[in-house]
């Protein structure tokens, strides 16, 4: 083990050598409660002591070498006797704390290498600003095969309360899935709650076998539901068994205790900010609901009257304007009513969201890609986009194969061929980019070099529906008949299988404004 310089000669304890280079009112202390971590907490901590002044980690009962980890790093260490309560644990080790801003992580988390830096650019930024701030992090979160698979879910990336100005009255609230909010004795302006997108922190808690996750799972929604007994605490308990209902595959009760949650917080003189994460799911889950209206008949039979075509929608659009009308820097809320906006055909509005999106977060994937969309009608503008896209995030097969489609769509044929071949050439895999280029060559009459581009992924599982699209076409363009009938057949199959990976090279245009 490779032990960092925590308890240089001349410190209290808990504070690293860094400590007194850095200027007053920046120093960051990570506060952790752990509790049998030692197989992750070497990782957590060499993850974050090159960017923090102080540690600080309060064990709940550990009986392994957690604690000798912890001092071995030069952490100060406390000690709290464990009674169900995650923000009693926490606030006792906040008491332990003497630098200005606090870093949350738990044992089974990481700073992301490559966004670590961030977190010493943010605390900069703000550090002049005083009062009471806390910035939402993104968190990735892994997760396991689901049964019968070898392949792990795809990660998932949501924005928790980890970061926030150490100050008397600013405090964690809630039993289970606590979260940083004033307290009583808090006689300062409100908190402010800034949307960070880094530095990035991964958690691996969730990436266990089945029966560990619903161990967990079931240990937190007990807590959650005594805690709802006792007091609504402003939505928040509505909320966090919502997120459960989510994970656990429940998405009825989840609609159920999100408009609970959303209903409870907008009750309150000043909802706390987790109102934005509420209604940001509830609306995703009113839109997906919407979406396929033969589950929504069966399973929610009295959804809310609406003289509109989208109901669902238009409540979600509802809920997300009440929520921007307290906390209007929101971006992710933002983002869903951009989404929300064009699935009720209202492209102004769209283009609206998006853009406060983007004036907040310039590089935010989900916005551009979105923005993009909407600005259909708009080759040039898309295409710019597109480009601060790939020069940002880097090469994605979909976006590829988009920017080259609209190449080739405005009559840039060579430029839109050299794209796409040179993108191939690099990302072999890029399955909607080879079709792309495919279809290119046919168009221009080299169906024998689509053939071949095509040659490598004719038996992949996952070869979308256009492929054998594209195959038909080529093979009719050199008279072999049979074989283009045969195409078009393993297309129809595809097609009824449900296609094959995102079978969409282009997106869906969005409706004309309203």
């Amino acid at each position: 083990m490779t032990v960092p310089p925590g308890d240089a000669t001349g410190l209290i304890r808990g504070r690293l050598r860094s400590w007194v280079a850095t200027a007053p009112g920046e120093r960051i202390a990570l506060v952790m409660i752990v509790r049998d971590e030692a197989s992750n907490l070497e990782r957590c901590l060499a993850s974050a002591v090159p960017w923090v002044d102080e540690m600080v980690v309060v064990d709940t009962g550990s009986a392994d070498a957690t604690v000798e980890i912890a001092e071995s790093f030069g952490a100060r260490v406390g000690h709290f006797a464990w009674c169900d309560n995650f923000a009693g644990a926490r606030n006792a080790a906040l008491g332990l704390a003497t630098a200005d801003w606090v870093l949350q992580l738990d044992g089974d988390e990481v700073l992301e290498a490559e966004t670590a830096s961030a977190l010493r650019q943010v605390v900069h930024e703000y550090a002049a600003h005083g009062g009471a701030t806390c910035f939402a992090l993104p968190v990735r979160s892994y997760w396991p095969a689901r049964e019968g698979s070898d392949i792990a879910d795809a990660p998932t990336v949501h924005r928790g309360s980890r970061l926030f100005r150490r100050l008397p009255g600013v405090c964690w609230v809630g039993d289970v899935h606590e979260t940083v909010m004033t307290d009583g004795s808090w006689t300062g302006p409100d908190m402010e709650y800034i949307d960070a997108d880094a530095p990035l922190i991964d958690h691996f808690g969730y990436a266990v076998d089945r029966e560990t996750l619903q161990r967990k799972s079931a240990r937190n929604q007990s807590l959650l539901e005594h805690a709802y007994q006792r007091t609504r605490a402003g939505g928040y308990y509505a909320f966090k068994l919502g997120q459960h209902a989510i994970t656990d595959g429940h998405p009825v009760d989840a609609l159920r205790w999100l408009r609970l949650s959303v209903a409870e917080a907008l009750a309150e003189p000043r909802p706390a900010r987790f109102v934005t994460s509420s209604v940001e799911h509830l609306a995703r889950l009113l839109m997906e609901f919407d979406a396929s209206p033969s589950s929504l008949a069966e399973t929610l039979p009295d959804h809310p009257a609406s003289s509109g075509a989208h109901p669902l929608v238009d409540e979600a659009v509802g809920a997300i304007r009440r929520v921007l009308g307290i906390y209007g820097q929101a971006t992710s809320v933002w983002q869903r009513l951009a989404e929300a906006s064009i699935r009720l055909g209202d492209r102004r509005e769209a283009l609206r969201a998006y853009r406060m999106v983007l004036d907040q977060a310039p590089d935010q994937a989900d916005a551009l890609l979105g923005y993009a969309s909407a600005l259909s009608d708009d080759t040039p503008a898309v295409m710019g986009i597109l480009d601060r896209f790939l020069a940002v995030h880097g090469p994605r097969d979909a976006v590829c194969a988009w920017r080259g489609e609209l190449q080739r769509s405005s009559g840039d044929i060579q430029q839109a061929y050299d794209f796409l071949y040179a993108t191939l050439r690099d990302h072999p895999e890029f399955l909607q980019t080879r079709v792309t280029l495919a279809s290119l060559l046919v168009d221009a009459g080299a169906a024998n070099e689509a053939l071949e581009t095509l040659a490598p992924v004719v038996d992949v599982p996952t070869a979308p529906v256009m492929m054998f699209e594209v195959l038909a076409r080529a093979f009719s363009s050199l008279g072999q008949v049979d074989a283009a009938v045969h195409a078009r057949m393993l297309a129809s199959a595809r097609e009824l299988e449900g296609g094959g990976s995102d079978d969409t090279l282009v997106p869906p245009p969005v409706v004309a404004s309203q």
